[in-house]
């Protein structure tokens, strides 16, 4: 035959592959050496070095490193075809049942040395034939092909395993290898339609065994659970019959899995938590007040995974996923159609996992996040993850309510620009779609800015009382509930400050400075200045002389004492005047605020207690006092200026009563 490379054969089989299997590949060649008839035996030997250590606490139990493997098979051996189909790469001699003439060269890639010993009938005749697997162009090498004479004569196979990679050690107890081959073999011990050999791990001297078998038929250590079938079509709509079949596995701690299989082999696995995120966790079973652990193993069979298996049997040659509109039936399609079903067999268990994960969203919404309670119905509640923290459920929340106003905004939009005269008979009407289309988002939106407000209110109430050492709260706090100091609208955000305490208008501003510096030269700054352009509610970016100047003073509560030099209503009035002069620039300097003394309009706001000192000061600016004694207000004409002293219960009252209506919209008063 023709020489090949098989180092480079070995050398490209993928990572996926473990130290089991060429062990898993070895033993399928002998299942199907032995077919259909009964009494099939396969032995599997372990040869250790002479080295031992510790295997566990027991005392009694130390192995060696194992360093290579037999298996043993009472099949029909290396006849000649099987002979000349192991020489030939990629033969197809067995394609029938799945064989692809690659899987040989599995066994040196983990052992140095490989060999066969066969004995075998043909032609009504005894062999005993031996070879080495070559390592460089030849597949066979060192052969002898003998006739045997005698009476006993009995088919055996023997492929030696020797010579273990290092890099490729194995779990030194058999108990742990035979539980890992039964896992990798389960597709065949399930397959009731055939005869299944007795398959045995041991020590090289007989010690020690385990029959696989037993794990699934006598111990109760694999359970079979339940089979269903489901239908796939591919693009041209011919549909291919798949079997899913599910096991408990108690022994196991491997995450549960839905399994892809192809010739009664397993090819692929993934968690079945990536489809149904409910099977994450180790499932339980209780008995006569014992708990046993186990995970669940879904199989999946069908003619259509063993026509497109790849040659390494390692995966297939289907799309991995659903994206590609052109990609047929996609390895993620099985997957996720079995993990379906398998959901249904373990329906009790997954309706209890999922009206936990529910109550938990439920827990976290009503404590902690309100706010998301309309967004509840487009929450995925199925493809939640177990265990999600407040900050990823948030996330997810928030991705929602995102894509949501994006809508809305896109529909309001069009009802607002909407070509259609505004008649005040159909008012109502319009209001009512315009309504439709503001999102539940939107709307809770609102309801939570209107509760913002109310514990803005609540907590202002609590700063105009006394500490517990019976003094007066700083100004500096009352100050930061209004804005935060040595900050500008650059690093706080219009929903991050409180200025509609004072003016509904202030919300939006073109600039805010809290405690920033007039000039470079003067160093004296007002506690809160504010500039906002003639429309009010946006921040457009615009600098013209037009824009009102708003200051703000703040006064400690309580305060009585005030000098001449402490006058606040002096005190803004030199602010202002300094603003009008031009003094005060932009943020980052990029131009000077644009003023005009007699076009400019002024604001300006003071806050403290309505002492006697105060009221005096307000009659010399020729301030008139407000209805309720609470305040003062009036025009300065040499600053052009409105000035409105206002009483801390005055600032709380005001600001009630114009958000009274919305508490009571909301039930909160």
């Amino acid at each position: 035959m023709s020489k090949i490379n098989i180092s480079g054969i070995v050398k490209g089989i993928k990572a996926s592959t473990t130290y089991l299997t060429p062990i898993i590949e070895a033993v399928c060649n002998s299942i199907d050496s032995i077919g259909e008839r009964k009494g099939g035996k396969i032995d599997i030997i372990a040869y250790r070095d002479g080295q031992k250590s510790l295997e566990d606490d027991d005392l009694a139990k130390v192995y060696g490193s194992i360093i290579g493997f037999d298996v043993v098979d009472n099949g029909v051996g290396f006849i000649t075809a099987n002979r000349d189909s192991f020489d030939t790469y990629l033969s197809g001699h067995k394609l029938k049942s799945g064989g692809k003439g690659f899987g040989r060269f599995m066994y040196l890639k983990y052992f140095n040395k490989v060999s066969i010993d066969s004995y075998y009938m043909e032609d009504g005749k005894s062999y005993h034939r031996s070879f080495d697997f070559g390592h460089k162009e030849e597949i066979i090498e060192k052969e002898k092909n003998e006739l045997v004479c005698g009476d006993n004569f009995k088919c055996k196979t023997t492929l030696h395993l020797k010579s273990a990679i290092k890099d490729y050690n194995a779990d030194k107890g058999l108990e742990v290898i035979a539980r890992k081959l039964v896992e990798r073999l389960l597709v065949f011990f399930v397959d009731k339609s055939k005869n299944m050999p007795v398959i045995t791990l041991k020590e090289s001297d007989g010690s020690n065994p385990y029959i696989l078998n037993d794990f699934i038929n006598k111990n109760e250590t694999i359970q079979f659970v339940q089979e269903e079938d489901f239908y796939l079509s591919d693009n041209g709509r011919k549909k291919y019959k798949f079997t899913v079949k599910s096991y408990k596995v108690y022994f196991s701690t491997i995450t549960n899995k839905v399994i892809l299989t192809a010739h009664r082999r397993e090819v692929t696995n993934r968690p079945l938590h990536t489809y149904v995120p409910e099977f994450k966790d180790t499932l339980v079973d209780f008995a006569n007040g014992k708990q046993k652990k186990y995970t669940i193993r879904s199989y999946v069979i069908g003619e259509f995974l063993d026509d497109h298996v790849d040659t390494e049997r390692g995966d297939f040659t289907l799309s991995q996923t659903d994206n590609d509109l052109f990609s047929g039936i996609s390895v993620e399609r099985i997957e996720r159609e079995a993990s379906n079903i398998t959901k249904k067999f373990f329906n009790e268990y997954i309706q209890e996992k999922f009206q936990a994960k529910k109550q938990k969203v439920m827990d976290y919404v009503s404590s902690k996040a309100p706010w998301n309670k309309s967004l509840l119905k487009d929450l995925d509640m199925e493809n939640l993850p177990l265990g999600i923290s407040d900050l990823d459920l948030e996330l997810r929340f928030q991705k929602i309510k995102f894509e949501k106003e994006q809508q809305s905004r896109i529909e309001i939009n069009e009802l607002l620009t909407s070509q259609e005269d505004i008649k005040t008979d159909s008012i109502k009407e319009q209001v009512k779609d315009l309504f439709s289309k503001v999102t539940e988002e939107g709307k809770n939106d609102l309801a939570h800015y209107v509760c913002s407000r109310k514990k803005v209110i609540d907590l202002y109430n609590k700063l105009r009382k006394r500490t517990d050492s019976g003094s007066a709260h700083l100004e500096s706090e009352l100050h930061n509930l209004f804005f935060p100091m040595i900050k500008d609208d650059r690093e706080v955000d219009y929903e991050d400050h409180n200025l509609w305490l004072l003016d509904e208008r202030l919300v939006f501003s073109h600039y805010i400075a809290s405690d920033k510096v007039i000039s470079k030269k003067d160093h004296k700054e007002p506690d809160v200045v504010v500039f906002y352009n003639e429309r009010m509610f946006f921040r457009n970016g615009e600098n013209n002389i037009t824009s009102p100047v708003t200051v703000i003073e703040f006064k400690r509560p309580k305060r009585k004492d005030y000098s001449d030099a402490d006058n606040p209503i002096s005190q803004a009035l030199r602010y202002s005047r300094k603003i009008l002069d031009g003094k005060y620039e932009m943020p980052d300097g990029i131009e000077p605020v644009k003023v005009n003394r007699q076009s400019t309009p002024v604001y300006v706001y003071i806050v403290c207690d309505i002492v006697s000192q105060i009221r005096e000061f307000a009659e010399q600016s020729n301030l008139t006092v407000s209805p309720d004694d609470e305040g003062y207000f009036g025009y300065v004409s040499s600053y052009n200026a409105y000035v409105e002293i206002m009483s801390f219960k005055k600032v709380i009252n005001d600001a009630t009563m114009r958000n009274k209506i919305f508490f009571h919209k909301l039930g909160l008063e």
